[in-house]
């Protein structure tokens, strides 16, 4: 794994099986984007559509080993820089992000041998840095307020648990099936190709959302709530030990993290409360973020 904006380190064994001349070699850093739109057709339905590209981001040539005698293993080293102009790693329901390493050999008598490996590009969310100064979004709350009175963080760091209280006031007497906070992936898609990403485009035809509970917990029980009482609720939420996507905001593709506390009301539309935050998925803090990644392979 690798963070963006850093260097990756790579290290290539060729081990011949017979005699081999390499007479170039080179390494290639590879970016593919997936994602989902909608895209109309001529009758006024719109059907959902699947865009992929492939971006050659980067080629190096390394030092070309010669000839190789059989039965004997040569060595090659190289290093690739990750750019942050684009999206990281990203496995969603709608965007997936993958990066790869590409090896290619060349050797006497026109022969091409390729190697390619994947890599998990780290990210600090930092295209969607403002998102921890977005306000709750409340919901469905005539007959309940819901605020979150304490929080550990805003920050949503990989294995490390959200903590916080939750206040529930109720305005009527309502019977609920209990009280939940959730950790929410939300993924957005503007529009396809030739389509303008217009963040007010939620009718728009080729707009898609995508919403998933990767963490939930039960801070209150089923049970009646009475007007006039306040109740705090605190709650531990297990944040998983790899987040399948950081924070994302670039151009059409937009990858959302929120905190989500709901009341689980009979036969109602469920009050809740959403709080954006900063989703990252590199595990070391920035200051150490300069070590160079390392990928090994044969």
């Amino acid at each position: 794994m690798v963070i963006e904006g850093n260097s990756l380190g790579v290290t290539i064994r060729i081990t011949a099986l017979r005699p081999a001349l390499i007479e170039h070699a080179e390494l290639t850093l590879i970016r593919k984007v997936n994602y989902t739109y909608g895209r109309g057709n001529i009758y006024g339905g719109v059907f959902p559509a699947r865009e992929r590209t492939t971006e050659l981001l980067t080629t190096v040539t390394v030092q070309a080993p010669g000839a190789i005698p059989a039965g004997q293993t040569r060595v090659l080293s190289g290093s690739l820089s990750i750019p942050t102009d684009g999206p990281a790693s990203v496995r969603g329901d709608l965007i997936d992000v993958g990066w790869s390493v590409r090896c290619v050999l060349h050797a006497a008598g026109g022969q091409i041998i390729k190697r390619e490996r994947l890599i998990d590009v780290q990210s600090w969310g930092q295209t969607s840095a403002t998102d921890i100064g977005h306000p709750p979004v409340g919901e469905h709350l005539g007959q309940v307020a819901l605020e979150f009175i304490a929080l550990s963080s805003r920050v949503l760091e990989p294995g490390t648990p959200l903590t916080g209280v939750l206040r529930v006031r109720p305005r009527d007497e309502i019977s609920t099936r209990g009280v939940r906070v959730q950790l929410v992936r939300c993924e957005e898609v503007w529009g396809g190709p030739g389509q303008v990403a217009d963040p007010d485009a939620s009718e728009s035809e080729g707009y898609r959302h995508a919403e998933a509970v990767t963490a939930a917990v039960v801070v209150g029980p089923a049970g009646m709530l009475t007007p006039g009482t306040v109740v705090d609720l605190p709650f531990t939420v297990e944040t998983p030990a790899g987040l399948p996507a950081p924070s994302l905001s670039i151009g059409n593709l937009h990858v959302r993290w929120e905190i989500r506390a709901v009341v689980d009301l009979p036969l109602r539309l469920d009050p809740r409360l959403s709080l954006d935050l900063l989703a990252v998925t590199a595990s070391r803090q920035p200051s150490d973020s300069g070590r160079p990644g390392a990928l090994d392979t044969d």
